[in-house]
């Protein structure tokens, strides 16, 4: 009997198909990514017609990200509001109808462009991370460097939305474009 178990734990652990408990499949991109999204959302001071109900922090092309969000914050909060992560596979998929509150949105060129062009007029603050994210509309855009990843902001579109970037997250910024 204790042979079975041990084959049991052995296979549950992965180690019948040569693996070793020292690889980690971990996506550090995606886990620093959400580390900076759940800031993003929980250090900035939001307008107060956006302070109530659910806080919407959207994921648009990005699975792996979704995920990490979901497992690590799905059950905080953001000042009095519950987290409620979205996810769709592209931006024609997010509901036009609803309210998102921080938009992260993988894919970039004429995608990003629209999706700015349809948060304009909101207080959403748009993420990206294409080469060119705060021209085509982002508010804040993640960009490499050093082999780590780090961000530009666009201090002016955020404060015409409304939504004031915290100070800390003003500090992290690479780069802040008036």
């Amino acid at each position: 009997m204790r042979g079975c178990m041990l084959v049991l734990a052995l296979v549950m652990t992965g180690w019948a198909w040569g693996q070793s408990d020292s690889m980690d499949d971990t996506d550090t991109r995606a886990v620093t990514k959400a580390n900076f999204l759940y800031h993003f959302a929980a250090s900035n001071e939001w307008p107060e017609e956006v302070k109530s109900g659910d806080f919407h922090l959207t994921i648009i092309g990005n699975d792996r990200l979704y995920e990490e969000l979901v497992d690590k914050y799905a059950m905080k909060m953001v000042g009095a509001q519950p987290l409620h992560v979205n996810g769709y596979s592209d931006v024609s998929q997010m509901p036009a109808d609803e309210f998102h509150h921080l938009v992260y949105c993988d894919e970039g060129g004429a995608e990003l462009r629209n999706l700015a062009d349809a948060v304009r007029d909101t207080p959403t603050v748009l993420v990206s991370d294409a080469p060119d994210g705060l021209q085509q509309g982002a508010v804040i855009n993640f960009v490499a460097l050093n082999n780590r990843i780090r961000y530009e902001i666009n201090t002016d579109d955020a404060a015409k939305k409304g939504v004031l970037i915290g100070i800390k997250t003003m500090r992290w910024a690479i780069k802040q474009t008036p």
